[in-house]
């Protein structure tokens, strides 16, 4: 069963990394809000190689940064998209 997991948080939380002890392979994950500024430190991790890996360009836009090129930048249809594509989606805060 594939799981969208979203993080919308900094590092400040730990967030990402409860996230990432629970994911499987296959598995979605999609940075939001402020949780964009962690995509550098993600794909420095072992298991985002097996994971599918997306930001909302929207928050990477409005914070300004860049986005390294095994994160995926989708818009909010995409984003949507996503959800429904997923069996279930958890929200990591």
């Amino acid at each position: 069963m594939s799981t969208l997991h979203t993080v919308n948080k900094t590092a400040a939380t730990n967030a990402l990394e409860a996230c990432l002890r629970v994911a499987s392979s296959g598995d979605s994950l999609l940075l939001l809000e402020d949780g964009v500024y962690q995509a550098s430190k993600l794909v420095q991790l072992p298991v985002a190689k097996t994971l599918q890996l997306f930001a909302l360009k929207e928050d990477v836009t409005a914070r300004g940064i860049k986005l390294p090129a095994t994160v995926t930048p989708i818009d909010y249809a995409q984003f949507v998209d996503l959800v429904c594509q997923q069996q279930r989606s958890v929200s990591w805060f």
